[in-house]
């Protein structure tokens, strides 16, 4: 290969793994909002069943 094809190919292999390291970040951050999001509700729900049932 020449230089020049060598050194797409290495941009583009780091392209790559930048992307899947976005990626990763992305699914982790919104697993983990999801969760936060659902315990907000289960409190949510249970604070509004204490009320009616008073």
């Amino acid at each position: 290969m020449t230089g020049l094809q060598t050194f797409w190919t290495w941009i583009f292999g780091l392209s790559v793994v930048l992307f899947f390291l976005v990626e990763v970040v992305v699914v982790f951050g919104g697993a983990r909002d999801i969760g936060d999001m659902l315990r907000s509700l289960l409190e949510h729900a249970r604070e509004t069943e204490a009320k009616e049932e008073e």
